[in-house]
């Protein structure tokens, strides 16, 4: 049996559910010192300012951008209590490996992001990050069109390209209904 002394939380929803805010949220309200934590977001993620984790209303948080030849362990310390991934679904599946093991020397865990990608299907790393998780935090923004709440990010854009990373240009919160029906 797998010994865990860390808790992984697990924020996910669709585009505009305020998974980032919710990331900072809890980042906030632990109070740790910079020594104590790591921020990370995914070099995919190029929307914004690359050191910043960026809402869509504007607030910020300062982070590292990973890049795949980054060593995670170069950057734990004997001090580190708290590491954190915004867009986890662009991280690679064997990511999880080494998030047991940050969870087995007893560093907690968060990890916000998208559960489905833009066809309704599951989305990279998310799905066996909630199923591992100790704790979910499942959020849902208003559908576009009904105000209903919204699980997924509909693609306003009829293209085929799987990553197309962008904000309300290409994207918008749908219910199921308002979904199937476009």
């Amino acid at each position: 049996m797998e010994v865990r002394k860390g808790e992984l939380t697990a924020i996910y929803g669709c585009m505009f559910s305020g998974k980032t805010t919710a990331l900072i949220a809890e980042i906030s309200k632990r109070n740790l010192k910079p020594h104590q934590l790591i921020v990370l977001k995914p070099s995919a993620d190029n929307r914004h300012v690359e050191s910043l984790l960026v809402t869509h209303s504007g607030l910020c948080y300062p982070c590292i951008t990973y890049e795949p030849e980054l060593d995670f362990n170069t950057l734990i310390t004997p001090y580190t209590e708290l590491i954190v991934f915004d867009e986890a679904q662009f991280f690679d599946k064997l990511f999880l490996f080494d998030i047991k093991k940050f969870l087995g020397k007893g560093i907690n865990v968060i990890a916000a992001g998208l559960n489905l990608d833009y066809r309704k299907r599951p989305f990279g790393l998310m799905t066996s990050l909630i199923e591992f998780a100790d704790h979910h935090v499942h959020l849902k923004a208003p559908c576009a069109v009904c105000q209903e709440p919204a699980d997924y990010s509909f693609r306003k854009l009829n293209n085929n390209v799987l990553l197309l990373i962008g904000g309300n240009e290409y994207y918008e919160p749908r219910c199921g209904n308002c979904f199937e029906q476009a």
